[in-house]
This record gives C-alpha cells, sequence and structure tokens, in this order.
C-alpha cells in the first residue's frame, strides 16, 4: 500500500511539473510578430546591436521555424549587402584619392609652364574654319586664345588651359568619381561654400578655397560634394578669361 501511496505521488508531481511547464511557455504570438517586425526595422536602419537584440527576442517568442528561418536569411543578406557597400565606398575613396594626388602633383609642377602639361598642346584657331579669316603670327593679337593640353591619370583625362599670350593664366581640371573636399587637395583656406541644384532636384555643397601647399599656393579651387563633378585649380586671373568658370566658382 506504501510503494503504491509513492508511486502515486510521483505521478502527482510528474503531472504537476508538466502543466507548470505548459503555462510558462514563453512562445506568444503578438510578442513574436512584434520581434519579427522590430527585427526588421532595426536591420533596415543599419542597427547590428539592435537588430541581434530584436533577433534573440524573436526567437523566444515565435514557435515557427519557418518564420525564424526567413528572418535570419533577410538578416545575412542585408549585412553581406551593406558589407559590398562599405567595400565599394572604400575602393572608390582610394580610387579618388590616388587620382586628386597625382592631379595635384601634376598641377604643381605644370602651373609655370603649362604649355608643357602635354607633348601636343592644341591653341584655338589652329585649325579654323575654311572661310574663317586668319590671324598672322606676327600679330600681337594672335597669342589672345586659349590653348588646352591634356594627359591621362589612368583612364582619367587630366586638362590645362591656359591664356598663351600670359601663361600664368591658367587653370587644370579633372573629373574623379566621388566626391570631393579642398582638404581633398591639400593646405588651403575656404573662401566660401554654397549650395547648387543637383541633378536629382535637391542641391549639393559646391566650396571654393585657395591652396596654401608649396607647389599650388596662391591658386584657387573649387570642389563638389557631388559624384563625377569636375574640380578645378586655376589661377585667380583666369577668372577674367573665362565667363562660365566665373559663374561656377560663385562669382
Amino acid at each position: 500500500m506504501r510503494t503504491s501511496l509513492a508511486t502515486l505521488f510521483g505521478e502527482l508531481l510528474l503531472i504537476g511539473a508538466t502543466v507548470s511547464a505548459l503555462g510558462c511557455s514563453e512562445k506568444d504570438a503578438a510578442k513574436c510578430q512584434d520581434a519579427l517586425d522590430g527585427t526588421r526595422k532595426s536591420l533596415a536602419a543599419g542597427d547590428q546591436a539592435l537588430t541581434g537584440q530584436w533577433r534573440s527576442r524573436a526567437y523566444t517568442y515565435c514557435a515557427d521555424a519557418a518564420s525564424l528561418a526567413t528572418l535570419d536569411k533577410q538578416i545575412v543578406d542585408q549585412q553581406a549587402a551593406a558589407a559590398a557597400t562599405t567595400l565599394a565606398e572604400a575602393q572608390r575613396k582610394a580610387q579618388n584619392d590616388g587620382l586628386l594626388k597625382a592631379f595635384t602633383s601634376w598641377a604643381g609642377d605644370n602651373r609655370i609652364a603649362p604649355e608643357h602639361a602635354s607633348a601636343s598642346p592644341k591653341c584655338d584657331g589652329d585649325e579654323p574654319d575654311a572661310g574663317a579669316p586668319k590671324v598672322a603670327s606676327t600679330d600681337p593679337k594672335a597669342k589672345e586664345r586659349f590653348c588646352t593640353a591634356t594627359r591621362s591619370a589612368g583612364t582619367t583625362p587630366l586638362t590645362a588651359r591656359y591664356w598663351e599670350a600670359d601663361k600664368t593664366i591658367s587653370l587644370f581640371m579633372v573629373t574623379p568619381p566621388g566626391p570631393v573636399s579642398c582638404d581633398d587637395l591639400g593646405p588651403n583656406k575656404v573662401l566660401k561654400s554654397w549650395d547648387v541644384p543637383a541633378k536629382n532636384g535637391a542641391s549639393v555643397k559646391r566650396t571654393r578655397c585657395e591652396l596654401t601647399s608649396s607647389s599650388l599656393s596662391g591658386m584657387n579651387a573649387v570642389v563638389s560634394a557631388a559624384n563625377n563633378a569636375p574640380v578645378y585649380i586655376f589661377s585667380p586671373t583666369y577668372l577674367t578669361k573665362d565667363a562660365a568658370l566665373k559663374k561656377i566658382a560663385g562669382e
């Protein structure tokens, strides 16, 4: 009889423990949905720490293994895409930095004699229209014109433009793939910064500065926070000859 009572008591304890465990189950459909939504919102915001917290909460409250597997795939895919974007940005910045280093070195080396910026500079009027009047080379006005010299840094063209009658009136230009600041060109003093319309209908920051490094000291630069925007380095006197750049430079 005593053994029978002990067995019955043990069975009651087992049943009680089972009921208690079922009553304390943390699976909750509403909390599960909140956790899934919270994970996806945090993932979209790029907050990895919060994404991890919401994911743990989802594993606590969600009973559907398929939903959890889908959630984990979304996390892995999103993080892989973010890593790829970060890598692409780093590569583009490295490309920008290398191009600008080559450009500023080239501009500094050819600042005094921009006609040496390429082996074969071409001047306005060298190939005039058949019916256009020709100016004699001995005429003082013959050199009142712009000349252009081009080189390449990899696949990117570098352009120099100068006034033949006064070669201190010069401009150097390159178009890098990413945004550029004056600091990317070396020591400088910002002269002005303003917003200009962008192609997407918004606005983008343009900055004009005076360069103060030894090879480019006294030259001005205009840069943009936009992608694929020209970078100009020029003598301030260049603006007296080029109305289009004068407008670009904010005058």
